[in-house]
């Protein structure tokens, strides 16, 4: 069977698992992406390819129908009707998109466009609200009215799902050559009301450059921690993670906070300078019963540091 004919199969190729070579902090991911901000989306293009379009089933049911047709009837008429069909599903495609279907000659070639047109993914645009890190766009005035920017993403799971209306925080590479910006699945793209982690920082990040530090770690109650511990693949969770109270020392003044379920905790806002890091037993500053630490810290200018405090199980997270 010509492949022009079975275009469903393309659906269970584009739903396999996405694999993620880098998982990282938002952090490590701050540093290493060119574009930063939060946008809301004003349109996915080509609509087909949103993977919120109740339509997208039957259009597709339509290609295929016509295309199966035009495989057995080899007519002007069939293949017209089959082009058709294209137009139909893909009203919004750019125009030199637009020309390459106008010109093709067979069913084939159109088969050929519409994995093409996959291939090229998915052009959201977003009218950007705050931007974090460089500049999306030419104006750079903060003070300007906001700015609509193109940001495109693959189709399938390597994707971003963009939903119209919904506001993202978006991490974008921006290609110099062609303009392009494009984000993906292995980034921390996500809806901002998902964002609250990467904001805590970017907060401090955007209107603090001298106290942007960012000290993250864990409790846990494993000695073997770092047989298991993944710096490649980051999760944010660790092992036998122990409840604690933490404590954050620079000098004579501590700041706390406590390990969660995973865990982990973090300290932002830091600026650059020596701290000590150190883990209580739950119930901290009534009873004081030291687990862990204290461990120094060096901390520099906008860095982001990992400690591990191991300790042991004060009968909280398991």
């Amino acid at each position: 069977m010509r492949r022009a004919a079975i275009l469903w199969v393309l659906f269970p190729f584009a739903a396999l698992a996405c694999k993620c070579q880098l998982t990282v902090s938002v952090c490590n991911e701050v540093a290493s992406t060119d574009i930063i901000f939060a946008g809301a989306v004003e349109a996915i293009e080509p609509s087909f390819l949103d993977s919120w379009n109740a339509g997208q089933r039957a259009a597709l049911d339509l290609l295929n129908q016509e295309s199966a047709r035009a495989q057995t009837d080899r007519s002007p008429a069939a293949f017209a009707k089959l082009r058709d069909a294209y137009l139909k599903v893909f009203p919004d495609l750019p125009d030199d998109h637009k020309k390459r279907l106008a010109a093709a000659t067979s069913p084939d070639q159109l088969a050929e466009l519409f994995y093409w047109i996959l291939d090229h993914g998915k052009r959201v645009r977003l009218r950007v609200k705050t931007v974090f890190r460089g500049e999306p766009g030419d104006d750079d005035d903060d003070d300007a009215p906001a700015k609509t920017v193109e940001v495109w993403t693959a189709f399938g799971d390597c994707g971003i799902n963009f939903q119209a209306g919904e506001t993202y925080l978006v991490y974008a590479d921006d290609d110099e050559e062609s303009n392009i910006m494009t984000t993906g699945a292995c980034t921390r793209t996500r809806r901002l009301t998902d964002a609250g982690d990467d904001l805590a920082y970017l907060y401090f990040y955007k209107n603090y450059a001298d106290s942007a530090g960012r000290l993250e770690g864990f409790v846990t109650g494993d000695l073997l921690f770092l047989r298991d511990l993944d710096l490649a693949h980051y999760t944010g969770r660790i092992g036998a993670p122990v409840a604690a109270v933490v404590e954050l020392k620079s000098g004579d003044r501590g700041r706390y906070t406590e390990s969660d379920a995973h865990g982990r905790f973090v300290f932002d806002g830091l600026p650059a300078g020596d701290f000590t890091v150190s883990a209580y037993a739950p119930g901290y500053p009534v009873e004081t019963r030291l687990l862990a630490g204290p461990k120094p810290v060096r901390m520099e200018t906008r860095a982001c540091a990992t400690q591990v405090l191991v300790a042991p199980p004060t009968g909280g997270h398991l």
